[in-house]
């Protein structure tokens, strides 16, 4: 549940724009710990209106493409990150400075989502194959079959066969263990 209700939020913001308190009056009449927290529930409400102030429910996921966007943005134009995060409806600005951050250290990369939780303890082992890979020049389709000769045809046969024979010695010996 969230600490101060979207009502506290809108009579606290109300207070403030209607007469002449100070944030930090505010934040001692409301036993608020800090002035700056009533500071961006005002900015909030002036970018968004009562949309602003409501709890969210869920994270907010963005996709690549737009933390890119937003990034240039910021890189290339003389905003801030507040007038930007203004600008687009994003509640706290310091994602946006977080995004930069992570684009100038890593570049596209650092604005790719991160895997979440704690790592695996559990080692993780190769997969166990008892199967001997056959090259794929063995492998002929159907057109390279009416290009070879009799005597070609034969060859690879006896090739196979013997190859299938010590993959079921080994087969065999695998069974036994």
């Amino acid at each position: 549940m969230a600490k101060y209700s979207t009502e506290f939020k809108m009579k606290v913001v109300k207070e403030y724009l209607e007469s002449n308190i100070s944030y930090k009056s505010l934040s001692d009449k409301y036993c608020i710990p800090s002035e700056s927290v009533i500071k961006s529930w005002v900015n909030a409400y002036k970018s968004q209106g009562y949309e602003g102030l409501k709890v969210k429910r869920q994270n907010t996921q963005y996709t690549l493409e737009y933390k890119l966007n937003v990034v240039n943005l910021y890189l290339t134009g003389e905003m801030s990150y507040q007038s930007l995060a203004n600008e687009l409806k994003i509640n706290n600005p310091s994602i946006i400075a977080r995004w930069v951050n992570d684009f100038r250290e890593k570049g596209i990369e650092g604005l790719k989502p991160k895997k979440r939780g704690r790592p695996s303890k559990m080692p993780k082992l190769p997969k166990k194959s008892t199967y001997i890979k056959i090259d794929s020049s063995e492998n002929l389709t159907n057109s390279e079959n009416n290009s070879l000769t009799e005597a070609q045809l034969k060859e690879k046969i006896k090739k196979l066969e013997e190859k299938n024979y010590w993959l079921q010695l080994e087969n065999d010996a695998i069974k036994k263990r």
